[in-house]
């Protein structure tokens, strides 16, 4: 059976004419880029270039079943300017140490004669203005109460994305919903990080402080910040600004200043009209992210994620927002296959953990920090994807008894706990009982999954 990815390259494509190959100067769906790459159809466009999906022969010939990829394709602009390739290779090499749920993997970079390129996984779903837009239609055809929860888990998505990469120092420098992406499973990732601040780099400056690169923007009016058209040191809260915008249209499903600029904003002192339904202090911390001025903007992603954030959620509400969409108890309703047995070993009586190098050092801290954020959003042992067991076992598999990953497979246990007993209250028994089993399938002796099961067996059939 055919996975839904397959399934959309198959819908997408038509048959390869054998005269495509033979158009040496044109690129289009059968062009081979590298001899490696072969495009299959279009993606997108944008002013950086064109997008594509491809199949990569190499991992086809290597017999990988999933040879799917994204290929953007550089414009003539962007390849010609003066030390656009050195900085964009620069940037795409910071983009690949991104390892994180919320941000696009990026492959490579490199080039084919003229044709410069960057590759990255392939995403089945829709781009964020593509979701704005739609969600826009459907809130004014079904003229009813706003409901906040599915737009603040995307915009916890991004901000997770970003909270991984400011920490490293990376700022995105061109967010928009046009570089966020929603997948299919409900995960937001977030694009091109850094492509823009590159090309900025190299670009030239005009008359009305836009940086242009042959014409084309190299930033997007709408979302920059005001220090981004004075042409100041990129920011991390030149993110935040662009955040903040984001956050409007989803919250309210338009945007806060008519599509104007930062600059035409600040000139003409337009303030946004006030969200119906935000609080007081929802709509201050929103406001914090649309400051003009730097430093009276929110300081981190982090902050400005908690000032817009509901204060009182019970812990339903917490279970409910998971992989940006879905509920914990329902995300982990995914039994395709066992979870991995952990040794009891490692919980009952753990061993001093053995010294690492500074390289297994990082890369462990990464693990641990991806981990986290898997927990975070829900995806605790889902056989279907990434999940927090998958990386805490790969930690463990590096670092043996390491305090860091035992104590996440404890909180994970607890969290499947908390999400069973939810069940059982709700009398959804099944649920509850496949939740636990999940749990005692990776470690045999938890307490309280085992009085929940205990507890299950006593209920009157």
């Amino acid at each position: 059976m055919e996975d839904e990815k397959t399934r959309v390259i198959r819908q997408h494509t038509r048959p390869i004419n054998p005269a495509d190959s033979s158009r040496a100067g044109e690129i289009g769906p059968g062009k081979l880029i590298n001899n490696r790459f072969r495009l299959e159809y279009m993606l997108g466009r944008g002013g950086m270039g064109v997008v594509y999906a491809a199949r990569d022969l190499r991992k086809e010939e290597l017999g990988d079943a999933d040879s799917h990829i994204a290929i953007k394709l550089l414009s003539e602009e962007v390849r010609h300017q003066p030390n656009a390739l050195r900085m964009l290779q620069q940037e795409c090499k910071k983009a690949q140490g991104l390892a994180h749920p919320n941000v696009v993997t990026v492959h490579d970079f490199d080039r084919d004669g003229e044709i410069v390129y960057m590759t990255m996984e392939l995403l089945v779903g829709k781009p964020l203005d593509k979701y704005i837009a739609d969600r826009e239609i459907a809130a004014a055809e079904q003229d009813t109460p706003e409901d906040f929860s599915k737009p603040l888990s995307i915009i916890a998505g991004i901000v997770q994305g970003l909270a991984y990469a400011h920490k490293r120092g990376i700022v995105h420098f061109d967010l928009k919903p046009g570089n966020v992406f929603i997948t299919d499973d409900g995960t937001t990732k977030i694009l091109d990080f850094g492509i823009a601040r590159a090309v900025r780099a190299s670009g030239e400056e005009t008359a009305n402080d836009a940086p242009t690169l042959g014409g084309a923007i190299a930033l997007t009016p709408r979302y920059a910040s005001l220090e981004m058209f004075h042409g100041m040191q990129p920011d991390l809260r030149d993110d935040i600004y662009a955040l903040a915008i984001i956050s409007y249209q989803l919250l309210a499903g338009e945007y806060p200043f008519g599509e104007l600029s930062a600059l035409v904003v600040q000139n003409n002192n337009l303030l946004p009209e006030r969200i119906r339904g935000l609080t007081d202090r929802q709509w201050k911390g929103l406001m914090g992210g649309l400051a003009l001025e730097r430093e009276d903007r929110t300081g981190s992603v982090e902050e400005f994620l908690e000032a817009i954030s509901p204060r009182q959620i019970d812990r339903r509400y917490w279970l409910a927002v998971g992989a940006a969409t879905t509920a914990i108890a329902v995300s982990l309703f995914f039994w395709l296959q066992p979870p991995q047995i952990v040794a009891p070993s490692l919980f009952e009586n753990p061993l001093p953990a053995a010294e690492l190098t500074e390289t297994d050092k990082n890369r462990v801290g990464q693990l641990l920090e991806v981990a986290e954020v898997h927990m975070m959003v829900g995806r605790l042992i889902s056989p279907a994807g990434a999940n927090a067991l998958d990386v805490y076992n790969q930690v463990l598999n590096m670092h043996p008894y390491d305090r860091k990953a035992i104590q996440g497979l404890k909180t994970l246990l607890d969290n499947l706990a908390q999400a069973a007993e939810l069940a059982i209250n709700d009398e959804k028994y099944r649920r509850a009982e496949e939740l636990i089993n999940s749990g005692l399938e990776i470690y045999p002796k938890h307490t309280q999954l085992l009085n929940l099961k205990q507890q299950i067996i006593e209920v009157p059939s």
